[in-house]
């Protein structure tokens, strides 16, 4: 199987492809992160009903920690992804479209006949469901190349795939769950981290990496909030998730403590400031 990242418009599409049925896989993302590109190549698998003997992957900065002698070497989380599937991880040759035509050719028919034509999308959901529907209908048509319909090889092809684990493979830090607070904040690693005044009191997720941190909402997925990591005790702020700019000192109306000072305020507003006496 053949695998590749493409880009049209801001919107990420990921395509897989195996080599003799010519089944294809395409889904669209907002990023191409190795979670991403794991959470993909899973599903991938799945549809397929099996996993293939290799993996064909361009020179992806997410699946590469680097190259040696012109060989490409993968993550320590990619091998780790392989092993737990059982397939065997390759990266295409540098410099060489013949290694990687075949999808290349995919990731470009996804963007003149799904991409093009049906942009913008209203959002990545809307868009997946539009592409869950292309992909049926090319894999049930017969294909140009090899004169067959790619569903009906992958019948023959699927009895010599690998089976599936029981269970996806989870990598990286796990999402953990905080309410927000009455200042309309989040609490992780000892410091503060903002997020919309309206989720007062509700739960949401956290994601972090080496340097920012995400708030999600744990149903829909939405990203609700975004900040750098900063050091315990700190506090990050965004002004728009309370409405505008925070004021430079709090308002603290003036109370009475005893019965004269109340009736005293009971005159009428507080002035501003003090007279002119110039």
């Amino acid at each position: 199987m053949i695998i590749d990242w493409g880009m049209q418009a801001g919107v990420h599409v990921f395509c897989a492809a195996l080599a003799w049925s010519r089944f294809r896989f395409v889904r669209f993302a907002d990023n191409e992160k190795a979670t991403t590109t794991f959470g993909l190549l899973a599903e991938c698998f799945e549809q397929l009903g099996g996993v293939p003997k290799m993996v064909l992957a361009d020179r992806m900065g997410c699946l590469k920690s680097g190259v040696v002698a012109n060989v490409v070497v993968p993550t320590p989380d990619y091998v780790r992804f392989a092993t737990h599937y059982g397939f065997r991880p390759d990266f295409c040759e540098a410099a060489d479209p013949e290694s990687k035509g075949m999808v290349e050719h995919l990731v470009g028919y996804a963007k003149q006949d799904l991409m093009v034509p049906q942009q913008p999308f209203d959002d990545l959901t809307t868009a997946n469901e539009a592409v869950v529907v292309w992909c049926a209908e090319v894999n049930t048509t017969t294909h140009s190349e090899i004169c067959a319909v790619p569903v009906e090889r992958l019948a023959v092809e699927q009895p010599l795939l690998g089976p599936l684990p029981s269970l996806r493979l989870e990598l990286g830090v796990r999402p953990v769950t905080r309410k927000v607070d009455r200042l309309s904040c989040v609490r992780f690693g000892s410091a503060r981290y903002s997020v919309p005044c309206r989720l007062i009191g509700y739960q949401v997720t956290l994601t972090t990496t080496a340097t920012m941190i995400t708030v999600i909402e744990p149903v829909s997925g939405e990203v609700l909030a975004e900040h750098r990591l900063v050091a315990p005790g700190e506090t990050s702020i965004v002004d728009d998730h309370y409405g505008g700019p925070r004021p430079q000192r709090p308002s603290r109306a003036p109370r009475g403590r005893t019965q004269t000072e109340q009736d005293f305020l009971a005159l009428g507003p507080v002035v501003g400031g003090l007279p002119d006496r110039r």
